[in-house]
């Protein structure tokens, strides 16, 4: 059941960046690539979307476990910018709800910090 539903809203969201994309309307054009009939997402791409997939989840562990892997391992613009827009989603929330997923504002801040670090 949770795959399915899980499949269904990915399939949901592809479409509506697919719409959005071919509108003209969506930022994330560059994350995606059309040729023939075939779509492709790139790894950034594919990065935010698993780190929105688990922040959902309240999965904060996994969102930033891939996150650390992805920067050491391409060093992308896109990548810290998905770094930073995840520390500054989970920041704006209290610390009841942090705790709640096993964070705090001090790891939060240690992210930050390091991910700092992996940026030199």
């Amino acid at each position: 059941m949770f795959e399915s539903d899980y499949m269904k809203r990915l399939i949901e969201s592809i479409g509506k960046m697919l719409v959005a994309i071919t509108s003209g309307k969506d930022a994330i054009e560059s994350n995606i690539k059309f040729e023939e009939d075939n779509v492709s997402i790139s790894e950034d791409g594919l990065l935010e979307i698993m780190v929105n997939k688990y922040v959902h989840e309240g999965k904060l562990d996994e969102a930033e476990k891939i996150i650390f892997e992805a920067v050491k391992s391409r060093k992308s613009r896109r990548s810290f910018e998905i770094a930073l827009s995840f520390y500054k989603e989970i920041s704006e929330w209290d610390e009841s709800k942090l705790t709640k997923y096993n964070f705090s504002k001090k790891r939060i801040i240690q992210g930050l910090e390091n991910i700092k670090k992996l940026e030199d």
